[in-house]
Order: structure tokens, then C-alpha cells, then sequence
């Protein structure tokens, strides 16, 4: 958008620009120098950067539609899928990003080791078996925790070690090992949490989980799963990270305000050119087609970028 001559005004709720990939990714993987270089060409050529801004609140969407002649959402599929079982109100489980946000924003001195959600000296039990989750295995070995596992509900994927992409259909079911799995961590497939429970404190103490088995019709119907009977067993925790995925964007006031539609998957709904039901107010990124990786993210906002010059053109 600067490029084409236009003024550009970036608002952040967080004390730093980056988002995910400031906060949500470890340094061990990405090193925000990197970040802050692209950033700081980005102010160089004249984009505004405002952070601790809540839009919604600290400024209203009255106030956008205002004073600006385009508002671009960009604001992510923040909501996380939770895990609805008995004991899940217990003290120490929590979401993965915010466990992911606060060791960020320790290592980058935003808040103090007393407010860092550490794991050190706990026995840790990652739930969902994606990045995010690698993501979280990884930084609770670098706090030194006494023992990580990790669990996954889907089937144990196929291992893959030729020097070729395997065919499709099995591309995106291969196994994924991690350097962070390669520094020491259990790894489950097939499992399901079926309860927590706890000591006198309210504190987590321990998960319940069962093994699955999964058939896949010959019919081609997606497959199904069945708990394998006397396959229940527990371990000992004290900290749970639920690394489930998100569903989607927040539902905020500020798409209330806004009079933006949502999607059957709820998500902000738009058109080709990320317009949304609203008059200048367009949308893109995960808020627009539900949480996805960093480099669609970016051609989506290249997209929006096109699309917004020629509307105000």
C-alpha cells in the first residue's frame, strides 16, 4: 500500500508489531532480528506503527470508518480449540499460545520471570501434535522441565525417509519430527484426554487418557474412531498446554461495530478481492481464511494490498 503512494496507519494491541511471528514463534526458530529488520524498512519507507492500541476499544469502529478511507483486518483466527472435559478449570492448563507469548516475551525482557509461565521442574503434557505443539515441547525443555510428552488423537502417521516427496495422497499424513522432538520428548498417537484431576490446591495433578483405534471405511467415508476397551490409563502433570489449533477469528465487538459478516466456519467473510459485507472495510490473513502458515499470510496481504488501490482508485 506504500508503495503505491498511499498513507498507511498499523495498529497493534501488543506492546510490539510482529504477532505471531513475534510472539508466537520461539526465537530458537525464528530470530526476531530478522523481524525488526523488516519492520524497520517498512517504518523507513512511512508506514505508522501504533502499538497498545485495542481497536474496539481504546479507538471505536466509528472512529476508523472516520478518519481513514479503508480499514484492513488483519487481526488473525485467535480463538483456540479447547478441550471440553471434566477438571479442565484446574490450575495449570493453559493454552499453548499463552504459554508461547509469555516465554516470548521474557526472552525479550516485556515482563519479569515472575510472571513467566515456566516449566521448569514440571511434568509437561502437550495436547495436539502440529507445530504449535512442537513449538511448546521445545521451549519446555529449554525452561527444564523434568519431563515433556506430547499426545495426538489422530493415528501415528507414515514414515517417510526418501529423498522424494511421497505420491498423493500421503503427503500431508507423513511424520514430522521436529528438532525439538529430537531433544528429548515422548511422543503419543492414537490418544485421547478424557479427564483431568486434582489435589486439594486446584492444581492439575494428573490426565486420564485412552487409546483409540481408528478404521477407515471401504467405502471411502472418512474414518472413524472407537475407544480401545481397558486401554484407559493416566499420567502424572503439572502443566498442560492445549496446542489444539484455532477455529477461528475472535468474535470482538469490533466486528460487531463494524457490520462485518462471518463465514459458515466463522470467520470474516469476503469476496475475491477481501472486501468484506461492509462498505471500505476488507479483510485477510488467518482472520479471513481461518489459521494457516506465515507465507499465505503474506500473499494474502499482498492480494488485499492490489485490491484496496484499486477500490480507492
Amino acid at each position: 500500500m506504500r508503495k503505491k503512494g498511499h498513507q498507511v496507519s498499523l495498529f497493534e494491541r501488543s506492546a510490539k508489531i510482529g504477532g505471531l511471528l513475534r510472539y508466537g514463534i520461539p526465537n530458537f526458530k525464528l530470530d526476531k532480528t530478522i523481524l525488526d529488520r523488516r519492520l524497520n524498512q517498512i517504518a523507513a519507507e512511512g508506514v505508522e506503527f501504533e502499538t497498545n492500541v485495542v481497536i474496539g476499544e481504546d479507538l471505536s469502529a466509528r472512529y476508523l470508518k472516520h478518519r481513514f478511507d479503508v480499514v484492513l483486518l488483519t487481526i488473525g483466527a485467535g480463538k483456540p480449540r479447547d478441550l471440553d472435559v471434566p477438571g479442565r478449570g484446574y490450575d495449570g492448563i493453559h493454552f499453548a499460545m499463552d504459554f508461547l507469548t509469555k516465554a516470548n516475551q521474557s526472552a525479550s525482557g516485556e515482563i519479569s520471570e515472575e510472571k513467566l509461565l515456566s516449566a521448569k521442574g514440571r511434568r509437561v503434557l502437550v495436547i495436539g501434535g502440529g507445530d504449535t505443539g512442537a513449538d511448546c515441547v521445545g521451549t519446555a525443555i529449554r525452561q527444564q522441565a523434568l519431563e515433556v510428552r506430547q499426545v495426538e488423537i489422530l493415528p501415528r502417521p507414515l514414515e517417510w525417509s526418501k529423498p522424494y516427496n511421497p505420491h498423493w495422497p500421503y503427503w500431508p499424513n507423513i511424520l514430522r519430527t521436529s528438532t525439538s522432538h529430537q531433544e528429548g520428548c515422548r511422543r503419543e498417537w492414537a490418544v485421547s484426554v478424557t479427564q483431568f484431576t486434582g489435589g486439594y490446591d486446584a492444581r492439575v495433578q494428573k490426565a486420564h487418557l485412552v487409546r483409540l483405534d481408528w478404521q477407515r471405511p471401504e467405502n471411502g467415508a472418512p474414518a472413524v474412531m472407537a475407544e480401545i476397551t481397558g486401554s484407559d490409563f493416566s499420567i502424572d502433570v503439572d502443566l498442560v498446554l492445549l496446542a489444539m489449533g484455532f477455529v477461528h477469528v475472535e468474535h470482538s465487538r469490533l466486528l460487531e461495530d463494524l457490520g462485518v459478516s462471518l463465514d459458515q466456519r466463522g470467520n470474516i467473510l469476503t469476496d475475491n478481492n477481501c472486501q468484506t459485507t461492509a462498505d471500505g472495510i476488507f479483510a485477510a490473513g488467518d482472520a479471513q481464511t481461518g489459521a494457516s502458515l506465515v507465507v499465505g499470510s503474506i500473499n494474502q496481504g499482498r492480494l488485499a494490498a492490489q485490491a484496496i488501490d484499486r477500490y480507492l482508485k
